[in-house]
């Protein structure tokens, strides 16, 4: 019985040494991660501040982009309001310019027979009645402008 006893404990003091070892073996491998990730720590923290550095750049690039939209827009609206300005007053002068060539034209074709009492009346009277090649020249210029 001794000798069970003795084999018994024998068996058991194996068995500790042996996940003692597997023990001491996983903390040599713990070791060595802490130890990398002690190592990658400082490059963590230079990697972490060039992220706020950029993050930092990137809120005053928006903040630059945000106030020259906003000058832009002021730009392009008093552009806008000049270009409408403009518009208008072209309009007004458009419409100024019909009414003239309206009445130069009805000046043209409603004016009063040109009195030819001194011509001879076996002679072709050109004028009489009828507007001449000038005149119907400008009122053809004048209805195909419009």
């Amino acid at each position: 019985m001794i000798d069970q006893a003795l084999n018994l404990e024998l068996w058991l003091d194996g068995l500790v040494a042996i996940l003692l070892m597997i023990t001491v073996g996983y903390c040599l491998v713990l070791n060595r991660r802490l130890t990398a990730l002690r190592g990658n720590q400082v490059e963590m923290r230079q990697l972490l501040s060039e992220f706020t550095a950029a993050a930092r750049q990137a809120e005053s690039s928006v903040s630059h982009l945000k106030m020259a939209g906003d000058q832009i827009g002021g730009t392009l609206d008093q552009r806008m309001a000049a270009a409408r300005a403009l518009a208008d007053e072209l309009g007004s002068i458009t419409q100024s310019g019909a009414r003239l060539a309206d009445r130069i034209e009805s000046g043209l074709v409603g004016r009063p027979k040109p009195d030819r009492q001194a011509a001879p009346s076996g002679e072709n009277n050109e004028g009489s009645g009828k507007l001449s090649e000038s005149e119907r020249e400008l009122a053809e210029i004048l209805r195909q402008a419009r």
